[in-house]
């Protein structure tokens, strides 16, 4: 039994993946593709949600909302667990239309002033291979709610509220 654990640091982008080696399979054919999945029953992401104030700067010079790590990749039929961490006090979603639909759930104010993150598990199995684009579809990251506006594929600026699963046949 394997599994594929995936995480994402706060402090930014490090990806880390455990998953067995590639075959001496053509990489990106499905025979590669079944061979470093092979065994695997288990996919895991944590994901955080970072308030503007914490979140990544935009083009405009501004923080803004941010779901990271913002683009996944699953293999379809084997069941994928989103833990989500949300340091935000508003609630989010990660909306794929055809594929998921996680609401977040809110951090809480705490009396000193800051934030309970509240965290959100959300399992799955992927039946379709695709790409599927999601957003986050709670109006979030005021008062410009620029994280919200569209990119060039989609409701949400891809790597703030918004990113693409990519689910391997």
């Amino acid at each position: 039994m394997k599994t594929i654990l995936t995480a994402c640091g706060l402090l930014g982008l490090g990806l880390a993946v455990a998953q067995p080696a590639l075959a001496d399979n053509t990489p990106g054919t499905q025979s590669a593709i079944d061979s470093a999945f092979a065994g695997v029953t288990a996919q895991h992401y944590t994901v955080y949600v970072l308030p503007g104030g914490m979140g990544f700067v935009g083009p405009d010079g501004q923080h803004h909302d941010t779901i990271s790590p913002s683009f996944f990749v699953l293999k379809k039929g084997v069941p994928v667990t989103f833990t989500v961490i949300n340091f935000d006090d508003g609630g989010h979603s990660m909306t794929a239309p055809g594929l998921m639909n996680i609401m977040i759930n809110p951090g809480t104010d705490e009396a000193d002033g800051s934030i309970k993150p509240g965290i959100t598990t959300y399992t799955f199995t992927p039946e379709k291979a695709g790409e599927y684009k999601w957003h986050c579809i709670i109006k979030c990251d005021g008062p410009s709610h620029w994280s919200m506006s569209n990119s060039f594929n989609g409701p949400g600026q891809d790597g703030y509220m918004a990113g693409l699963i990519k689910v391997l046949p």
